[in-house]
């Protein structure tokens, strides 16, 4: 397939918002990430320039290659990094199922994607299946990241952006390069990384890059237009509906519900709130005593007590319910009983 060049560039995080909000100083508290090192003395280390890739790699320049990659795996983001020492191409598919995206830290005059020429800064995406065809120069610094696409749309989530594959456009390179000090800051890091001895990079940097390449590639949610395709609130919500009905009758915490609508627990009570007028504990709760109410109108009820009807719909203090109840339906349990007693099959119709 011949990649595009990504155009129209969507809004992005200013890097004073990046860098206030995600400093790599501020990264201490995480465990240092362990990379492997691997030294390039062949050509054939390079198939794996990005893990896992096996890319079709050629030597473009006469003598030994040198220089080293780095690669790190931690919770779905897979990270690689290259200093290449030495002039090659590099080509095939990087990944058959997963999105990977990168930017090109140092890159010298020749260097190109596709054909096109690439500078330092520039940001590339690469589709699951698409061909990477690259030619590095001497000295040539990469970083990527390779995760899956809804690893992806959960992370961008997380921090109130869009990045789905509708987002990204095609395979190419985009049309912006990286703001310069968000640059310099990974330039720092990976040079660190291939310069480590012992095997540790900085603090939390793979989640930093890829925060980094978020912020650039994507776009805050539109309010207008939506048609029948929910912006990001909205999917949010979209997604922690469906966890809420297959998860009814069990417990179900935030924190929980929030990894389930690949949200933080402060987005996804903004998203309720913003899109139903609710807070997720209420929304469960309505729900509830909604299956409550229909048990109560239906053979379910003749065999068990209200209480325990309540309970299997995970509310356990029949005080707190027949309070909650009364005040959503406008009557207690023992009403709604003895209301459809008096006329069966009533309840059963309307609710």
């Amino acid at each position: 397939m011949r990649a595009r060049a990504i155009i129209d560039p969507p809004p992005h995080v200013s890097f004073e918002v990046f860098r206030k909000e995600r400093p790599l100083e501020m990264q201490a508290a995480h465990s240092p990430e362990r990379w492997s090192r691997v030294p390039i003395s062949g050509i054939e280390d390079l198939s794996d320039a990005v893990r896992g890739a096996g890319l079709e790699a050629t030597q473009m320049s006469a003598g030994r290659l040198s220089g080293g990659l780095a690669f790190s795996d931690d919770d779905g983001i897979v990270c690689s990094s290259g200093l290449i020492e030495g002039r090659v191409s590099l080509f095939g598919p990087l990944s058959s199922n997963w999105i990977t995206t990168g930017v090109a830290l140092k890159i010298g005059s020749g260097a190109r994607h596709w054909l096109n020429e690439i500078e330092t800064g520039s940001v590339g995406v690469f589709l699951p299946g698409d061909e990477h065809d690259a030619l590095y120069t001497p000295g040539s610094l990469y970083a990527a990241v390779t995760l899956s696409a809804e690893k992806l749309e959960q992370e961008a989530a997380k921090e109130e952006l869009v990045l789905d594959r509708h987002s990204l456009g095609g395979s190419g390179i985009h049309a912006r390069c990286m703001a310069p000090e968000i640059l310099a800051e990974l330039q720092r890091a990976f040079e660190g990384v291939h310069r480590s001895s012992d095997g540790l990079g900085h603090p939390g940097l793979a989640k930093h890059l890829l925060a980094a390449l978020i912020a650039h590639l994507a776009r805050p949610p539109r309010r207008e237009n939506r048609g029948r395709h929910p912006d990001l609130h909205g999917k949010i919500v979209e997604r922690a509906r469906t966890y809420i009905h297959d998860h009814l009758s069990e417990p179900i915490s935030i924190d929980e519900l929030a990894a389930a609508a690949y949200a933080s627990r402060r987005t996804l009570f903004r998203a309720f709130t913003d899109i139903l007028d609710d807070t997720p504990q209420n929304y469960v709760r309505r729900l509830r005593l909604h299956r409550i109410r229909h048990d109560l109108a239906s053979d379910a009820e003749k065999a068990c007590t209200i209480a325990l009807i309540a309970n299997q719909w995970g509310i356990g203090d029949f005080g707190r319910m027949s309070g909650w109840y009364r005040e959503l339906f406008g009557e207690r349990p023992r009403d709604t009983v003895a209301g459809v007693r008096a006329a069966p099959g009533k309840l059963a119709r309307t609710t």
